[in-house]
């Protein structure tokens, strides 16, 4: 007879999954979250779809995310199931005008389209981060008060900062109007509200909301929008 705590058995490995066809992933390294009874498990940096069916919940890698350089914000995104296999990439694109923007590679070296991080100026009517692929409009979350005429615009906008902010700081600012800071930080006292993205007025391209566990989660939601540019989009903005 044996005495004392048995030794619990070594979870299984997370298979890695495709990435084409996600309709809904988070940016982590956890594969499976801490429990009462055990500590989260992590592995690499990935694109992560959560594992349905299996005894233990997972959040299996689709995409792994190496950065070369932690100074800058340039990602390779590789297949996790042949991580041999580049499928796309972003770099940062100097000399450009009125924010941030981060040109996306597929793993040719071909352009598919470009991420942008909205200039501050601009951060009352639309969401921080936007995309931009060809032959399409661009995916933007755009506020509710951003509509109408440049002058209702700017009227609707400046009462929605007034009443939520005060005289707080820009940083404050963003943190109340967007739920949460994007540049990838988290507080306890920020107000986490869904974001929905639109290409033109209408089409929902994009969508994020977040876990009960406080984590983002993407959800693509237009057919032709390319999950490559959603998934830098995604890096981007968890930091």
């Amino acid at each position: 007879m044996a005495f004392g705590r048995q030794r619990r058995a070594p979870e299984p490995p997370v298979e890695p999954m495709p990435w084409e066809g996600i309709e809904k992933f988070v940016v982590s390294d956890v594969e499976q979250p801490a429990t009462f009874r055990r500590k989260a498990v992590t592995g690499p940096r990935a694109i992560r779809v959560r594992s349905v069916g299996g005894p233990v919940r997972c959040f299996a890698p689709a995409v792994f995310v190496v950065q070369p350089d932690p100074e800058i914000k340039a990602y390779e995104f590789y297949a996790a199931r042949d991580s041999r296999q580049p499928i796309c990439a972003l770099a940062p694109v100097t000399g450009g005008k009125g924010g941030e923007q981060y040109r996306v590679a597929d793993g040719a070296g071909q352009e598919i389209g470009a991420a942008h991080r909205t200039a501050a100026a601009k951060r009352t009517i639309q969401h921080t981060w936007w995309l931009r692929q060809p032959g399409h409009p661009d995916v933007v979350a755009r506020y509710h008060w951003a509509k109408g005429s440049a002058k209702e615009v700017a009227a609707r906008g400046k009462a929605a900062v007034a009443r939520q902010a005060g005289s707080l700081a820009e940083s404050v600012v963003d943190s109340l109007i967007f739920g949460g800071d994007d540049s990838g930080g988290q507080s306890s006292n920020h107000i986490r509200k869904p974001v929905t993205w639109r290409a033109g007025e209408d089409e929902v391209a994009l969508t994020s909301d977040h876990t009960d566990r406080g984590v983002r989660t993407y959800m693509p939601k237009a057919g032709w929008l390319d999950l490559r540019l959603v998934f830098a989009l995604a890096v981007l903005r968890e930091g």
